[in-house]
């Protein structure tokens, strides 16, 4: 049997080493607290910023440039092009600019982000930039200087620069928009519609060979898939978000209306709006097929399933050139 000294005994030291451990953790929490606070007060002084811009949220907002446009409300979706760095290194911690690329550690590892223009729906960001978004009109640029605790909580403190190039209150009427004006500029009109998509031979092969992909066939096929920009009064279609080019090897696929198969090759999703273009293409035929977002990626976007980062967003035309190069008949078919 333990004595009772003994049992007061052990009690008293392990209070004691929970004291201990409390006072270092506090210690411990108010340095890095007051490093955060140090680094903030040195970037503003640094930058000529004054302690009045601190909003009553938390974080210093500074207009670079007055928009005269519409302010988003949650929900909205909105596009914008925005570097954030860490305070304490500078070090880039994300942006939507291709030439700082080589720059931002984790480019590496975002083989597929899109740079550019990022188009997402607002009021789901980190709760610093939501609040400084929301004092913005299209147009506009700012500088935020993000506290961690209106960020990650990490006492790592945010410096970002964001420009806002438009406010979408309804994505998909927005969609439709940029979608006819599209058309029009590019030339698809009614002869190129083809259920639900618009699409359009560049290189037509023999006349002779009239055989189309039936379900079963595998088809050998080249691709680039390209986003229709609509955030600028000139719509654009130069970003890439998924191409075979780059390897140089063909997609091998099994044909199917509803559930194709890739068997080689590198594609990143299969919408059902380029399966409907391949349904009526011969080997040679170069073809560019327009999609609304419905028979794109619809209201979901594509999305890398590792980092989570959009590689195309939700609400997006798109439009594919492709090239079959082979279609093969099931064996013994």
């Amino acid at each position: 049997m333990v004595a009772p000294n003994k049992i007061l005994y052990v009690f008293v030291s392990l209070s004691a080493i929970l004291l201990l451990f409390s006072g270092c953790l506090s210690n411990d929490l108010e340095e890095k607290e007051n490093h955060e606070a140090e680094l903030i007060q040195e970037f503003l002084t640094a930058n000529g910023i004054s302690p009045e811009s601190k909003t009553e949220g938390g974080i210093y907002y500074i207009e670079d440039k007055t928009g005269t446009g519409k302010s988003p409300v949650v929900d909205d979706y909105i596009v914008i092009n925005y570097v954030g760095r860490y305070l304490e290194n500078n070090a880039i911690h994300e942006t939507s600019y291709d030439s700082l690329k080589e720059e931002w550690s984790a480019a590496a590892d975002f083989k597929y982000f899109v740079y550019g223009p990022s188009k997402f729906q607002y009021g789901y960001s980190i709760a610093g930039l939501n609040e400084g978004i929301s004092m913005m009109k299209e147009g506009g640029k700012s500088t935020m200087v993000i506290p961690s605790d209106k960020a990650f909580y990490d006492y790592n403190p945010l410096v970002y620069s964001i420009e806002l190039l438009k406010v979408i209150k309804d994505p998909v009427q927005h969609e439709d928009s940029v979608l006819n004006i599209y058309r029009t500029e590019k030339g698809f009109d009614e002869s190129t519609a083809y259920d639900e998509i618009w699409f359009r031979e560049t290189v037509t092969p023999d006349p002779a060979d009239i055989r189309t992909v039936e379900p079963n066939d595998t088809v050998y096929f080249m691709f680039t898939g390209r986003l229709v920009d609509g955030y600028e009064p000139v719509i654009k279609d130069d970003r890439i978000f998924d191409t075979s080019e780059d390897d140089g090897v063909p997609i091998k696929l099994v044909y199917s209306t509803s559930s194709p198969k890739v068997k080689s090759g590198t594609i990143l999703a299969i919408p059902k709006g380029l399966i409907i273009a391949l349904d009526s293409m011969r080997i040679g035929t170069h073809a560019t097929a327009l999609l609304p977002y419905d028979q794109a990626f619809g209201d979901k976007g594509l999305t890398n399933t590792i980092y989570g980062y959009n590689i195309v967003p939700k609400y997006q035309t798109v439009v594919y050139d492709i090239e079959v190069q082979d279609i093969k008949s099931p064996a013994g078919k």
